[in-house]
């Protein structure tokens, strides 16, 4: 299913083209859509269409797939079946860092989202979480604006030895680690657990900003 999450109407066309193709049923919600505008608060680069670029995509988007999944997660959850949400969040939003304020906000209102709506749902037997990745490598920071030299720098000074990150595991993620993270908690080990935000960084979190 292709579709521009942040369109109206669209959040519910991508639940319910899922649905169908389902058979009917929806077991997982995977919040996986992000995009990264950069700017520092008070630089000309921040306003409101940095703030509304970062915030329609990362918070407005995961907050309208979850009202139309609900519904038929509560089916799969009165089933037996087991249900769950995994809000893919960032550890930006468990600290301040520099030159991304916008995007940072929006990561903290889904960890928010996620903690709140774990209560909200707990009832309905439906689980909530999300995974809170540190530097991955993905796109995402070239489709930021970065150039290729730049990204690699930036890549380089998580396994640059003098560099206090070295201290964490002094390398970067994968997309597939990540990967083996949601699919844990959207399987029956982890049915005990709901709220909770999990940083996936190599503990650079301990570390301070970067």
């Amino acid at each position: 299913v292709v579709a521009d999450i942040t369109r109206d109407g669209k959040c519910k066309y991508v639940v319910d083209v899922a649905v169908e193709k389902l058979g009917g049923s929806l077991t997982t919600l995977v919040n996986n859509a992000g995009v990264l505008s950069g700017g520092a608060m008070g630089s000309p680069s921040v306003g409101m269409e940095n703030y509304d670029f970062n915030m329609n995509t990362n918070t407005r988007a995961p907050f309208e797939m979850m009202i139309h999944a609900i519904p038929f997660l509560k089916v799969t959850a009165k089933d037996g079946l087991g249900a769950s949400v995994v809000n893919v969040s960032s550890v930006n939003g468990k600290q301040a860092f520099p030159g991304c304020v916008s995007y940072c906000m929006s990561k903290a209102a889904i960890d928010q989202l996620t903690r709140c709506a774990s209560v909200d749902l707990a009832a309905d037997g439906i689980r909530v979480n999300s995974v809170n990745p540190g530097v991955i490598e993905t796109n995402i920071h070239k489709t930021s604006g970065l150039s290729d030299d730049d990204y690699a720098k930036f890549l380089q000074r998580s396994r640059d030895e003098t560099h206090p990150i070295s201290k964490s595991l002094g390398r970067v993620g994968q997309p597939e680690e990540v990967g083996d993270l949601i699919s844990f908690l959207v399987s029956d080990k982890t049915k005990f657990l709901t709220g909770e935000t999990i940083a996936i960084d190599g503990g650079r979190q301990n570390l301070g900003a970067r």
